[in-house]
């Protein structure tokens, strides 16, 4: 999987609008957390769709952001599922892994 990093609420906006041609994926990722940077290796390591990144320590407006829209309280690391602009999953911590974000999106 590729990572494209976020950080304005246009980027974040303009992955929500692919949402209704494709599933969009958005992960949270906190550079002062391991298990951040596990679940992130795992992800790097795998075919799959094109990951919206959003380090919270440069962010966090656009991650507070990403709660409030979705309803969906923040963790680190998280990963959320986009399609037709709503989600339609979500998972933190070892619950990020390739092949939980592969079943979500259909890749």
């Amino acid at each position: 999987m590729t990572f494209r990093t976020i950080t304005k609420a246009a980027e974040l906006d303009q992955a929500v609008k692919s949402s209704y041609t494709e599933p969009v994926v958005i992960y949270k990722h906190s550079r002062s957390c391991e298990l951040c940077w596990w679940a992130e290796a795992g992800l790097k390591e795998s075919e799959g769709p094109t990951i919206h990144k959003i380090v919270v320590q440069d962010a966090r407006p656009l991650s507070n952001l990403v709660e409030s829209r979705f309803s969906i309280r923040h963790e680190s690391p998280q990963v959320i599922v986009i399609v037709d602009g709503e989600p339609v999953f979500d998972a933190s911590h070892r619950g990020v892994t390739p092949r939980a974000v592969r079943k979500a999106t259909g890749v």
